[in-house]
């Protein structure tokens, strides 16, 4: 995996968007999901990930601000590092959450179109 010093600040804002996004898709959150998120913020030493967070929800109020947010993504690395979190997370139940699993696509989707 990709490490995060290797990706931009947007990319990292984007990254922390998208796991709040994943993770809160079916509404609620369970604690394998917070092990999870902690396992997964140790192995990408994600120390900022609070801050990105902080910067995305001021930024990114609607699904239509999301989308267009990844349309801004355009680094493969930082694409495929987003794309295998938020596909880990839809996959904590073993089963995806539809709604998981439509973020997911569409974002596979909307990357792989380019």
């Amino acid at each position: 995996m990709t490490d995060l010093k290797t990706m931009s600040h947007q990319e990292k804002v984007f990254l922390a968007g998208c796991i709040k996004t994943v993770i809160l898709a079916h509404g609620d959150i369970e604690a394998p999901e917070l092990e999870d998120l902690d396992r997964i913020y140790r192995r990408l030493d994600f120390h900022d990930y609070e801050q990105c967070l902080s910067e995305f929800e001021r930024e990114i109020p609607d699904r239509e601000a999301f989308y267009a947010a990844a349309k801004k993504i355009d680094n493969p690395a930082a694409q495929d590092v987003i794309l295998s979190v938020a596909y880990e997370l839809s996959m904590q139940s073993g089963i995806p959450d539809g709604t998981q699993e439509n973020i997911v696509e569409n974002l596979s989707k909307l990357w792989r179109q380019g």
